[in-house]
């Protein structure tokens, strides 16, 4: 059997470990992974002029910088660098694109994020 000092070290080590355990207390330090995540849409056909989505409770409006030159035909609707508007949310989100002044796309999406990422709740992945 262990001395009395061991025995207090051990008791307070499990009292320590334990008193971290519970539900009701904020998660604190949040690991985030590195990967940045990023919904897209494919279109097919020519090029599209303009893309953009729109936050629609809110109607904020998002261009995605190089989208055009991200992958022929695929375009970005939401990436990470909106999380933060985002967080601990969900809210629809429309995908608007253009060849000239013609609006040929008009998709919806549900988008939520957590402390992290943004993650695509609905929306379709191509045309």
């Amino acid at each position: 059997m262990g001395t009395p000092t061991s025995i207090v070290r051990l008791i307070s080590f499990f009292a320590i470990l334990l008193s971290g355990c519970t539900d009701d207390q904020p998660q604190q330090g949040v690991n985030c992974t590195e990967e940045f995540r990023a919904a897209t849409l494919y279109v097919p056909g020519a090029p599209l002029t303009d893309s953009f989505t729109i936050r629609l409770s809110k109607s904020d409006t998002i261009r995605i910088k190089g989208n055009a030159d991200f992958r022929q035909g695929y375009y970005v609707v939401l990436d990470d660098h909106y999380q933060a508007k985002l967080e601990n949310q969900q809210d629809n989100f429309r995908f608007i694109g253009k060849r000239g002044n013609e609006v040929v796309v008009q998709e919806d999406f549900v988008f939520k994020a957590d402390q992290c990422h943004i993650t695509k709740v609905s929306g379709k992945n191509k045309l």
